[in-house]
């Protein structure tokens, strides 16, 4: 066992995050309360990472997660997702024989975390880091469907010709999404959600190719792979 002493404040401090993470805006007495810390010590600690800029301050003087700590902790998750889906991504690649991609959505806009590439020599592909359409996009359909409704109403502000609430309940019931043609001519995708052991969805994985490979009849088939292929929700051994 270490002998290393633990610094306190530190650890406080970190109480209160996730406090705030999972409960957030709470005010100082809230927090107090939550934390069994006195309320003094708790404001403290707030406003200490309020100047940090990773936490702030509501109208009405509660707290809350800054999004500079919310970018970082985004940041953090994806480089996490690369590493654990980055194998099982390749075994997809090779039992479908299409372009697989992890993808994400952040401030209402989806980007290409990794791609595995099809080794086809017709195949789709786009660079890691781009941004992707995303209404009509089968790896939005497939976050979309498993957002809390808070969430969901905020990505639906900035998209309004998002799926309605009876096309995202499918979805959800089916366990992936497609994108039969619809942003690209003679593309098909099929995405499925990549979830937290809370069923959170982080990002999709998709799978894409041209049309004379993907038949509308071969969609559900790829789809059924994706659900296998994501089955093990993040925070647990993957299979």
């Amino acid at each position: 066992m270490s002998t290393v002493k633990e610094i306190q404040s530190v650890h406080n401090a970190c109480r209160l995050i996730e406090l705030l993470a999972d409960r957030q805006p709470l005010g100082v007495s809230e927090l107090a309360r939550a934390s069994g810390l006195d309320k003094s010590a708790a404001h403290r600690l707030a406003v200490t990472l309020h100047k940090a800029r990773w936490l702030d301050r509501t109208a009405d003087g509660r707290w809350r997660i800054a999004p500079t700590l919310a970018r970082l902790a985004r940041r953090t998750s994806a480089a996490s997702l690369v590493v654990s889906l980055r194998p099982r991504m390749e075994t997809l690649r090779d039992q479908t024989g299409e372009t697989v991609m992890l993808v994400a959505i952040e401030d209402a806009r989806m980007r290409v975390r990794e791609v595995v590439e099809s080794r086809h020599p017709l195949r789709i592909t786009t660079p890691v880091g781009s941004e992707l359409p995303l209404v009509h996009s089968s790896a939005a359909r497939a976050i979309a469907a498993h957002l809390p409704p808070a969430e969901l109403a905020s990505l639906r502000l900035a998209h309004p010709k998002l799926d309605d609430d009876r096309s995202l309940a499918i979805v959800r019931r089916r366990g992936f999404a497609v994108n039969d043609r619809e942003i690209v001519d003679e593309v098909r995708v099929v995405g499925a959600p990549v979830l937290t052991a809370e069923g959170y969805p982080l990002a999709a994985l998709i799978v894409c190719g041209p049309t004379s490979r993907i038949s509308k009849s071969r969609l559900t088939t790829l789809g059924n792979q994706l659900v296998l292929a994501t089955s093990s929700s993040i925070g647990r051994p993957l299979a």
